[in-house]
Parts: structure tokens; sequence; C-alpha cells
């Protein structure tokens, strides 16, 4: 573990938050694994089928009132009939058009990468200007929108290999086995098959419970309850915002790939020591912390950063050293304030997704695909702004502009409810999705994505707190227990 008396400074304008490292540190920590980092869908499959939500009389709740009134009412059997029904449907009519329309998002992420690298040994101020955003922008889009939804399977039955497709946009077969495929598919600071284990399965099946890896609440617990300054915290999540990617995530997820990789071999690995901080100087300065994990310095930095950092920033830009020197390094700077634009644009996008005072936390599990499951989904995340609606298209080049500067991350209550559709079908659900809670009273919340910045800002300080979801108002049908719950 990292002595206690560490700290990081966080630099950002007029101040800085000093954040101690250790056991007591900020906790961007990360939650017990499922019990296997094999194939998660399987698993969840074969869990619901044990635990299918029953149609038994409901207790009533208690205290479940003003605000909160919805959770008294609601029909959990009928509202998960509804929702399954839909997710359904759209899983159901996926198509060649799916296809299409990934390609066509591919072609516009590709085409910002295409101007940052053609701009990136430019050193005058509008030349440097082209080469950041589009460099960003590439970089940010090919995580949140391409990586994210594939990895997903939003794209698995329409590519795959046994009827007529190419494999490649698959779950099984985008970014994985190899650092030529993390380069040529998705290539940023985290290891992809790390971020599955972390995102897919943790993530999305934990939603706003102590086992979520992403419950900013919780991880930020210590900038919440220091005493300095509230304007100093602030500063303090700016700073963060700006290196969350290569300081916490990369390290993070790796290690509940480790975690996970160690229990399907039967290796105990408490709570403590799942939970404990594993950010960057920890993996790389801690040797006998890592060696908990079946990991070291070497083996992080050849596995997760290394390749990224060689070939991002210096192999890449390598070819302009033999026309002149300066144009390589304006092109090093470039490259690397594009990734502290990325790193803000994606904290932005992502972060903000499940946080504020109007998102519910839950005490314990639930059965994949229940009504509690979707309950959990809608209630616990939040939609940016989409160019869809009522009376409006559902999709088009005004939709798709607005979705892709949002990572189409402005899907999260849809994508959430069902998690393995394509980016096109949740364009396509979410008015109806809307209409649903509508008539069932369940809170669907959509905003600005600045406004949800705000809120989150107010959590990770302290300023505000999530809004809790007591364990008496849970719906008993549907509790569950994951392997390492059992304990």
């Amino acid at each position: 573990m990292a002595p206690s008396s560490s700290v990081l400074l966080l630099c950002a304008g007029a101040g800085a938050l000093i954040v101690p490292q250790g056991p007591a540190a900020l906790r961007f920590a990360a939650q017990p694994q499922l019990a296997r980092v094999a194939r998660v869908a399987p698993q969840i499959r074969s869990a619901a089928a044990a635990a299918k939500p029953t149609t038994a009389p409901r207790e009533l709740t208690q205290d479940a009132v003003g605000l909160d009134q919805w959770v008294q009412d609601l029909d959990y059997p009928a509202f998960r009939k509804e929702v399954k029904e839909l997710g359904d449907e759209l899983a159901n009519g996926q198509g060649e058009a799916d296809i299409k329309h990934l390609k066509k998002m591919i072609l516009w992420s590709n085409m910002c990468g295409a101007v940052g690298l053609l701009t990136m040994w430019m050193s005058n101020p509008f030349g440097r200007l082209c080469s950041v955003l589009g460099l960003s922008t590439w970089t940010c889009t090919r995580w949140t929108m391409i990586g994210h939804h594939i990895c997903h399977g939003g794209y698995n039955r329409q590519d795959d290999p046994n009827q007529g497709g190419t494999g490649r946009f698959t779950s099984t077969g985008f970014a994985l086995g190899s650092v030529w495929r993390r380069a040529r598919d998705w290539f940023d600071w985290m290891l992809p098959e790390a971020w599955n284990v972390e995102h897919n399965n943790l993530h999305h099946y934990r939603l706003g419970e102590s086992g979520d890896p992403d419950l900013v609440e919780r991880n930020l617990e210590l900038m919440r309850d220091i005493k300095i300054p509230m304007w100093l915290k602030y500063v303090g999540v700016g700073g963060l915002a700006a290196m969350w990617k290569w300081y916490y995530y990369a390290p993070n997820t790796y290690k509940q790939l480790k975690i996970a990789q160690m229990r399907k071999e039967g290796i105990t690995v408490t709570d403590e020591e799942a939970h404990a901080p594993f950010t960057l100087p920890v993996a790389l300065l801690d040797p006998e912390e890592a060696k908990k994990f079946n990991t070291g310095p070497l083996d992080f930095l050849k596995s997760v950063m290394g390749p990224y950092l060689a070939l991002r920033f210096f192999a890449l830009p390598l070819p302009l050293a033999l026309i002149n020197p300066a144009f390589y390094w304006a092109a090093v700077l470039n490259l690397a304030l594009s990734d502290m634009l990325s790193n803000i644009h994606s904290f932005i996008i992502i972060a903000t997704n499940h946080c504020g005072d109007d998102m519910y936390k839950f005490v314990n599990s639930c059965v994949p695909r229940s009504g509690t499951f979707y309950m959990r989904a809608i209630t616990s995340s939040s939609n940016f702004r989409t160019s869809n609606g009522v009376g409006k298209p559902v999709h088009g080049f005004t939709a798709d502009l607005n979705d892709f500067m949002h990572g189409w991350l402005n899907y999260q209550i849809e994508h959430h409810a069902w998690p393995q559709l394509s980016m096109l079908s949740y364009q396509k659900s979410a008015p109806r999705m809307r209409a649903i809670c509508e008539k069932y009273n369940v809170p669907y919340v959509q905003q600005n994505v600045f406004r949800r910045l705000k809120k989150t800002a107010d959590i990770m300080v302290g300023a505000t707190s999530m809004r809790p979801f007591p364990e008496k108002w849970e719906y008993e049908p549907d509790r569950f227990q994951w392997a390492d719950q059992r304990n």
C-alpha cells in the first residue's frame, strides 16, 4: 500500500488541491469483480433466469412521499414488461442500416483525426487549434462512440462472421488480443480488455450501488470531507478532469481485470484490497501493492500505458523529425495538448452521466433485466440534449451532429436499460422510453450537459449529495447477490 504521507498535487489556475495517497486517499477505488472474467452475457442470462421478477403482491413501502412518491406506486412487473418489449423490438429491428450508420460515424471520427494529423506539425495559433481540436475529438469519439458501443455488442448480430459479416465490429473482435488490433481499432490509455471488465460488467450491472466502480460520491469521499475552501475543491475538480484517464482510469481498470482473473483462479481478494486506491503513482511506484494483484510497474507499462505512450506521442510524429526537428516537437506538444483536451471532453460527457442530487443511489444488487434493473437504469442516469423527440425526426444529420459531439453519451438512460443496442437504435428509442416513464411516473432526467457538469462538481466537492433509495423501498422479488457478495 502506498504510504499515507505521500501526496498528489493537482495544480490548476490559482490554486492546488493536496490529496493524500494511501488507505485514506482519494478513492477512485474499484469494487469487487464478478466471480469470473469470462463472458458476461451468459452469466447475466443465467442469473436472470434463476431469479426472475415475480408477480407476487407487493408490500407497500414507507416514507416514499413527495418527489419519491412514484416508488410507492410503481408496478414493477408491468413496467418491466413494457421496457423489455421495447428493447427486444429495437434489437430485432437492427440490420444493415445500423452498420452503415456506424461506418458513417467512424468516417466522421476519422475525418477529425485526419485534420489533426495533417496539421500537427504546425505551431502557429490557428494550425495548433485545428490540430488539437481534431486529435482530441478523434480520440474521444473513438472511445465513447465507437469502442463503447461495439464492445457492448451493439453490432454483434449485424457483423457476425458466421452470417457473412467481417467480425471486426463485434465485442470479441474489436481492439482485443494484440497491440495491432488495439492501435487499429481503439487506441487510448486504457487496455480494452480491462475496460470491458470494469465498465461492461461492474458499472452496468451494479449501477448506483457500492459495487459500482464509478460511483462518484463514494470515490470522491476525501475531497468531499476535507476541510479546505470550497473554491479550492472546484479547482481540484478541474485539475482532475484534465488527467483522469491516465492517472485513474488506466491503472484502476487494469487492477479490476487482474482481480477478476485471480478470482477465476480461486484466489481470495478481500474487499479492503479490492477497494484500495490504485492510481498511477501506486501502479508505478509501489511494486509491493501491485504484486498483490499479479502485476507490477513493468507489466503495467508493457501491457497498458507503454504502447499508447510510445506509439501515440513519439512514434506517430517521428517522420516529421526527418523534415524538421521543430515540426516534430510541435507535433509532440500538439498531441499532449489534445490529450489534455480529450480528457476534459470525456470527463464532461462521462463523469456527469450518473451524478447529481437528483440521481438515486442504492443498497443491494438486483436481478439483471428485472423491473428494478430497468428502474435503476433510468433513475440513476441522466440524458443530455438530443435532437429527436415528439414530433421530430428520430435521426438525421442534425441529430447525428449533436450526438457526435456528446460522444453518443446523451442516451445514457436507454443505454443502461439495453446496453447491447446500436447508436442508431438509441436515437429511435429515446422518445418511446420517455413515454413509458411518463406513463409509470418514473423520473426521466434530461438536461444540458453543462448543467449536469455543475451538478457533478457539486457532488464531488460535497456541496450536495446523491438521492438515497433506502433498502426498505426495494422491490424484494428483484433482489440478487453476485458471487463475490455471498462471502
